[in-house]
């Protein structure tokens, strides 16, 4: 049984280590999850504007920022670069509540009803991207 026992448990562990291997191989080319950064503010101020960039490698940028019950949330993106866009979700949705690239705005508000988080996208589509061009923008959120 000990002789017939070792060629097995090598050609099981030579299948799981090609597994492994193989699941490596096909998830190299998806793109890492990256964590989205929280807008936040500075007491007593209603606004915070961060300065970001996004490029061909790294063509989005995810931001968190909480809004509270009956106040205006208000998105401004600054970009000289038009085609830089941004999609608002809410927490519980996978459908944007609006996406800049559609709508063409470079503003965008909304009075939530309850207390919410929202995450805000800032992306460029990477076909337009030539090279190793980078977009810098100011991204402005107001919760007032």
């Amino acid at each position: 049984m000990a002789i017939v026992d070792i060629p097995l448990r090598r050609f099981a562990s030579r299948i799981a280590l090609g597994a492994v291997i193989g699941f490596g191989t096909l998830t190299a080319g998806l793109p890492m999850a990256r964590a989205a950064d929280a807008i936040s503010f500075s007491s007593g101020s209603p606004w915070s504007q961060t300065i970001g960039k996004v490029s061909k490698d790294s063509d989005f940028h995810e931001y968190t920022v909480a809004a509270v019950a009956g106040k205006t949330l208000q998105i401004n993106l600054i970009s000289r670069n038009p085609n830089l866009f941004f999609r608002v979700l809410a927490a519980d949705s996978h459908k944007p509540l609006v996406d800049t690239a559609s709508s063409g705005e470079s503003t965008w508000s909304t009075r939530p009803a309850s207390d919410e988080t929202y995450t805000v996208r800032v992306y460029e589509d990477p076909d337009t991207v030539s090279g190793n061009e980078v977009t810098k923008y100011a991204l402005q959120v107001g919760v007032f």
